[in-house]
């Protein structure tokens, strides 16, 4: 007998849209709030405008461009800061592990009198407004220009402060690692077990599942919320994985 199943994205990913920050940063660029994920890989797929990420990883720093309808994907541990210089770049995002960067996975690269701190990092990270998210970006871009220059002064010294705020980043969400994992039994692995039990199915020459369809179209909400790059505007709820948005059968 087949498991429960709710009709959800494939995988229990995560999908949103994301109009990105057109605010300057303390460097004077346009753009989002420059972090990593511990446990995510990521895609962008450009559905608007142009611009670029800017990438901090074990080879140093660099620039990859982003135009219109092109995909970048990227792994865990990858820093990446979205830069929007016309003001005009919009993104289609799928997130692996629904739910896990609403729990903590997004660590943003503050500085190390931060991250050293428990309470310091909670109070960077927490956001109840526009505004606190433009401070919480700022604060990370400090901390992503104290990186990017750590390479500038050579390979050694860029790879010990990556390694730091990668050391810090784990301590950091070590009291969120659990719950991350119990999302993951829940969401992915249990879709790729529902799928193994339909095989399963087939084998046996049962296709009686296939008599319970589901579908739904998804629109868009009126508002957006507060994001680390910029105002998101998702699909499905993170912490349930159930439907967001106007939903019509």
């Amino acid at each position: 007998m087949l498991p429960a199943s709710n009709l959800r994205m494939p995988g229990a990913t995560l999908t949103t849209r994301l109009k990105v920050y057109d605010t300057a940063g303390p460097d004077g660029q346009f753009g989002g709030t420059p972090h990593l994920h511990l446990c995510c890989t990521e895609m962008y797929f450009v559905i608007g405008g142009s611009g670029y990420v800017e990438i901090i990883d074990p080879t140093g720093f660099s620039i990859v461009e982003l135009p219109l309808h092109a995909a970048y994907i990227f792994s865990p541990g990858t820093i990446h800061r979205l830069i929007n210089p016309r003001k005009d770049l919009e993104l289609f995002i799928m997130m692996q592990n629904s739910g896990l960067p609403e729990r903590g996975d997004n660590v943003v690269t503050f500085a190390d009198d931060t991250m050293k701190s428990q309470d310091m990092y909670a109070a960077a990270m927490k956001v109840q407004s526009l505004e606190d998210g433009y401070r919480r970006r700022d604060q990370g871009v400090a901390g992503f220009l104290e990186l990017k220059r750590a390479f500038k002064q050579g390979d050694r010294e860029g790879q010990a402060a990556l390694n730091n705020f990668y050391e810090l980043a784990g301590q950091r969400t070590a009291n969120r690692q659990a719950e991350w994992r119990s999302v993951v039994n829940e969401g992915a692995l249990a879709e790729a077990n529902r799928s193994l039990a339909i095989l399963d199915e087939l084998a046996a020459g049962h296709t009686d599942y296939l008599r319970t369809t589901q579908q739904h179209l998804v629109l868009p909400k009126p508002h957006s919320t507060v994001g680390f790059c910029g105002h998101l505007n998702r699909y499905f709820d993170p912490a349930t994985l159930s439907l967001e948005g106007k939903v019509s059968k």
